[in-house]
């Protein structure tokens, strides 16, 4: 280990940062470090407020005298805006030789160099305050992903896990698929964090981090909640819901996990600028259809119901064109002699599209160039056309993708995919001949009227809100499939 030397007893001891960090950087201290978009995307460091700090530590128990003697570590500390409140927790409750006990139970792991020196900097502020000074931080400066000798052995694991994504993992990419959590989907940095955070608890140990809810229901998440089910791990759950704690545009939940617990249950909050306790669930109130629900008792079994026997074929709900160039072939001065009208669902505002197709076809190119005006209309973006993500390039002067064409003959009706109430929706009849894009659409043989007062309808605003697919702004958002599960229930 860098810089370190093993104790008889008790763990590892990491170099004193305080001192040889220092010495090599010319440091500005700043209680609340800001970060670029770019180095928030790449590092998936965000920082963390203090209030909310102090909701996550005593959710997780690290409050009061219980504390003293507990061994502790954030293994992504950043500069300290979690150990710093923990520091300050432990001087309260210790009565003992302060300084022998934080550099005995206080542990962090932060990858970067100066964010580290700026966390030891802010916790010998903490300490001094107590008296205890000279103390030598367990402060490891290191990548979690392969730091070991802290597993088994701490009583609290919390903090402020990174937030990056499988495509900007860099060098990082294969140490993280080698973690179970990371191996399924579009993963994410912040579930491994989880895996580590788990390794490194002591028998009865707690884990609490703020983190992305989005393994809730994710792909990527699966592993990780079929740990959580069947080691009964899950004691609290709170639901940021659209408060956004950080600059990163994330949705976030504070988890606490803890090891080898007695009850059952799972402690839900919602929150308002605090938790507020919502209801206590089982775990078969909560997890269904491979994925975790929260909501009060009532409303999910109502949201157990539509997901369960929301199944049949008398609607089809799809996807809106999806052209990868709406500014080229969509717009009111597009050549009319193979143009079509098309909606945008968002907005329900009609408009026209070049629509070189027939029969689901795309047409030749060769047919299309007797046309002079739509010739010299393609020939202006020709290889602009030609850098979409297309996998024909030999068609590059049609969509980026099939869907919503085959559909064009047939009557439709046009709906947003974007909501706070029932009043926000937006359905547009699309007769023959017409094209959506933008949003969703739905084609049935039931009577649009009898279908329409299924979704103008609070309950259908409740259901999609319960789905919790956050957006900015206090909206909720839904996928063709989620549409059509709740159509398919009320017309069952």
């Amino acid at each position: 280990m860098e810089g370190g030397r093993s104790r008889k007893g008790g763990l590892p001891r990491v170099f004193d940062v305080s001192e040889i960090v220092r010495e090599n950087l010319d440091i500005t201290l700043r209680k609340e470090s800001t970060s670029d978009k770019t180095d928030c995307k790449n590092t998936g460091r965000v920082y963390t407020p203090r209030r909310v700090v102090d909701q996550i530590l005593d959710l997780a128990g690290y409050r009061g005298p219980g504390i003293v003697g507990k061994r502790v570590v954030d293994n992504s500390c950043g500069d300290g805006a979690f150990l710093g409140a923990i520091v300050e927790r432990y001087c309260r409750e210790s009565r003992g030789n302060l300084k022998r006990e934080l550099e005995e139970f206080v542990f962090g792991i932060e990858i970067d160099e100066r964010a580290i020196a700026r966390c030891a900097e802010r916790l010998d502020e903490m300490a001094a305050r107590f008296g205890a000074r000279d103390v030598r931080w367990n402060l490891l400066r290191a990548n979690a992903l392969s730091v070991e000798q802290y597993d088994g052995t701490m009583d609290f694991v919390l903090g402020n896990p990174p937030y990056v994504r499988v495509h900007r993992l860099g060098d990082s990419f294969d140490a993280v698929k080698r973690f179970k959590f990371g191996r399924r989907g579009m993963t994410d940095l912040y579930l491994v964090f989880y895996e580590i955070g788990l390794n490194m608890l002591s028998e009865n140990g707690t884990l609490a981090y703020i983190a992305p809810s989005s393994f809730f229901n994710s792909v990527a998440g699966e592993a990780f909640r079929t740990r959580i089910v069947e080691d009964n791990l899950l004691a609290s759950v709170v639901d940021l819901g659209h408060y956004q704690a950080f600059k990163a545009a994330t949705y976030n939940a504070i988890v606490v996990l803890q090891k080898n617990r007695a009850a059952s249950t799972t402690k839900y909050y919602e929150y308002d600028g605090e938790p507020r306790r919502v209801d206590e669930l089982a775990l078969e109130d909560l997890y269904f259809q491979n994925a975790f629900h929260f909501l009060n008792r009532e409303d999910l079994r109502e949201l157990k119901e539509i997901l369960t026997l929301g199944v049949g074929d008398k609607f089809e709900v799809k996807n809106g064109f999806a052209t990868l160039a709406d500014s080229f072939f969509i717009g009111d001065s597009v050549p009319l002699s193979r143009s079509i009208p098309v909606v945008k669902a968002s907005t329900g505002k009609w408009t026209r599209c070049v629509f070189p197709y027939e029969n689901g076809k795309l047409v030749p190119w060769e047919e299309l160039a007797r046309d002079a005006e739509l010739r010299v209309f393609y020939g202006s973006a020709k290889q602009r056309l030609k850098k979409r993500s297309i996998t024909n390039r030999d068609e590059w002067y049609g969509f980026g993708r099939s869907q919503g064409i085959v559909d064009v003959p047939k009557r439709k009706f046009s709906i947003n995919s974007l909501l706070r109430d029932e009043k926000d929706l937006k359905l547009v009849d699309c007769p023959p001949g017409t094209g959506v894009y933008g949003g969703l659409y739905v084609v049935s043989d039931v009577p649009f009227d009898e279908w329409r007062n299924a979704l103008v309808s609070e309950r259908f605003a409740r259901y999609v809100a319960s789905l919790k697919k956050y957006k900015s702004g206090g909206y909720y958002t839904f996928s063709s499939k989620d549409l059509k599960t709740f159509l398919e229930y009320s017309f069952r």
